[in-house]
């Protein structure tokens, strides 16, 4: 039987009769209702007057989709976190980090002539914790242990040979100001396409001074964001705070000198301890991420997060030199230029711009140098070695190393920074004076 085309109202309203809102929800009444309820036709639908065909599905419930507006505003809101690889050329790009560089002439002969010139080979306090971190190395293989087991055995060992003057901290947070500046890009409004569609100037400028909403949302939902992780060592090793305060303090005492370092700290003037909550380490020199292949870490993630806590610690470094730079130095009422003048060369030096990281999966352990030009922007980092310490030799090896990094830092690192600090505290000291 065909159904009728015409869509009069006196028809409309007879062919569907709706069911009391009173009505039971029982098996009768819903027979009822599918008898007096027919289904329409999209040629009935295209027939019907607007408004007759919003009234007459106005009661049919209308399920929206999964990908409505409001879910993929929900889904912007909170977008997918980069993989590694996103993060490296994303973030760390934009911060001027650049991984896995080649290393420069300078630089490598002075790693090699100063940091590495003597490695220690028959020293039997070497051997023994070089044995132990084999044995450790060993059975954590085998019992597939996680980051936190392979932390301590390394831990172990670098306290064992940590010089004294020397302080080691472990998962600890970093202050997220000391990170270095990444550039972001700028939102960017399209001009309009023709005349046309152009405003009058007054309107014009009226929209400027109140944009559209809707604009301005969409504008800044496209812009990305970068970001660099908050870096958190699993280990991390610079100079202690007691060895720098008895160092300045033979000039002013002590306390005074102690006083000076939290002074330059509390008042963000220079902030060489990186830590949220402050500790007993100033001015890291070496950075150690370790990630464990059993528990699904591996090298290129503990590289990503040893590029971010390395250039923090150059960051640190290149505020002191600002600071020392900074400073107006009247060479008429200054007393001691030339001792100015050296720390200021001692600042522009290698040792004074260079770090090293460790990296780790498991017993694979990444030695990496990471360097900063003077008055440049960007933060390179170079690959010095690699090594497996479930084998003997690349145990005692890779200590060797480790054990030179460590005599470096006591020694030529701290006498670059020892050449700086006296020179702020004498001339902060006089400008509180005059």
């Amino acid at each position: 039987m065909k159904r009728s085309h015409s869509c009069s109202p006196g028809a409309s309203e007879k062919r569907y009769k709706r069911v009391p809102a009173a009505a039971c929800l029982t098996h009768d009444a819903l027979k009822e209702h599918d008898r007096n309820t027919q289904s329409l036709s999209p040629l009935t639908l295209l027939d019907m007057a607007p408004e007759e065909r919003c009234s007459s599905l106005s009661d049919v419930p209308i399920i929206p989709p999964p990908s409505t507006r409001s879910s993929q505003r929900s889904r912007s809101s909170s977008p997918s976190r980069p993989n590694d690889a996103q993060y490296r050329g994303g973030p760390l790009r934009r911060a001027n980090i650049r991984v896995d560089e080649e290393i420069p002439v300078d630089i490598s002969d002075y790693s090699t002539n100063i940091v590495f010139n003597v490695l220690d080979s028959d020293d039997d306090h070497l051997k023994k914790i070089s044995q132990k971190l084999w044995e450790k190395s060993k059975e954590l293989v085998k019992n597939a242990s996680g980051e936190t087991e392979w932390t301590e055995a390394l831990y172990t060992a670098i306290d064992e040979l940590r010089p004294t003057g020397l302080a080691i901290a472990s998962n600890r947070d970093w202050r997220v100001d000391l990170k270095p500046p990444v550039h972001n890009p700028l939102p960017m409004i399209p001009r309009k396409r023709n005349q046309s569609q152009q405003t009058l100037p007054r309107n014009r400028m009226t929209d400027n001074l109140h944009p559209s909403p809707h604009s301005l949302h969409r504008v800044e939902s496209t812009i990305p964001i970068f970001k660099l992780k908050d870096p958190r060592p699993d280990i991390c090793v610079g100079l202690s705070d007691d060895s720098l305060s008895g160092f300045l303090g033979t000039e002013g005492g002590r306390g005074a000198a102690q006083n000076f370092l939290f002074d330059l700290q509390d008042t963000s003037t220079l902030i060489s301890d990186p830590h949220v909550t402050p500790l007993n380490l100033r001015f890291p020199f070496l950075i150690i991420e370790l990630k464990s292949g059993a528990t699904g870490g591996n090298l290129y993630q503990a590289q990503n997060q040893a590029a971010v806590g390395a250039s923090t610690a150059l960051q640190i470094l290149k505020n002191l030199a600002e600071l020392r730079d900074t400073q107006d130095l009247d060479d008429e009422n200054r007393e001691g230029v030339e001792e100015s003048r050296e720390s200021t060369q001692a600042m522009t030096s290698i040792t004074s711009n260079m770090v090293f990281s460790i990296t780790t999966e498991g017993p694979i352990h990444e030695l990496w140098l990471h360097f900063r030009r003077p008055n440049k922007y960007d933060f390179y980092m170079v690959c010095l070695g690699i090594w497996r310490t479930t084998l003997k030799h690349g145990s005692l090896d890779f200590l060797r190393h480790l054990s030179a990094i460590l005599k470096w830092g006591n020694g030529e690192f701290r006498n670059s920074i020892q050449g700086i600090l006296p020179g702020i505290m004498t001339n902060l000291v006089f400008d509180h004076i005059v």
